[in-house]
């Protein structure tokens, strides 16, 4: 009887803790742009802090261990971005993820003229967010939207519609 216990023990626990939490109870996270911040450059490089928005919609922590993402303005490739950085999204709460990246200055002064013609850009901003959570290790997402440039504004940044 003894041999039998501890498998039974096993499954029953395992039951109980995946009742807990079904994959169908879970909702991935949602990403928006917060935040570009114009930070130094070095030769025909500019480099910029871009922060997403991370949403979660879930009623447990989920702790964000990764992601990564490019960036288009006007239709046009603007950036690609990468962190590793663990960050810990409460439940029914938000965090910001700050990620530097590097634009060509080029690129970057080919939008600022676009900008004070349209007065804003729109943008895209997709990749794969990576999490700590058995049922939820990964999703994709695609956030589209506007960006309304001050480019007079004493701290260089600019701020998502």
């Amino acid at each position: 009887m003894s041999r039998w216990f501890k498998p039974l023990l096993a499954i029953v626990v395992l039951a109980a803790v995946g009742g807990c939490v079904s994959p169908q109870s879970i909702q991935p996270p949602t990403i928006a742009l917060q935040d570009v911040k114009i930070l130094n450059s070095k030769g025909f490089n500019q480099n910029l802090q871009i922060v997403l928005l991370v949403s979660n919609p879930n009623d447990f922590d989920i702790p964000l261990t990764g992601l990564k993402f490019d960036m288009k303005m006007n239709g046009l490739d603007f950036a690609e971005g990468l962190s590793n950085k663990r960050v810990d999204i409460p439940r029914l709460g938000r965090a910001e993820v700050p990620v530097n990246v590097s634009v060509k200055v080029l690129a970057l002064m080919y939008q600022l003229k676009a900008v004070h013609r349209a007065k804003g850009l729109d943008y895209q901003v997709a990749g794969t967010v990576f999490l700590d959570h058995i049922l939820l290790p990964k999703f994709d997402f695609d956030r589209k939207g506007r960006v309304n440039l001050d480019i007079g504004a004493a701290g260089k940044r600019f701020k998502a519609m």
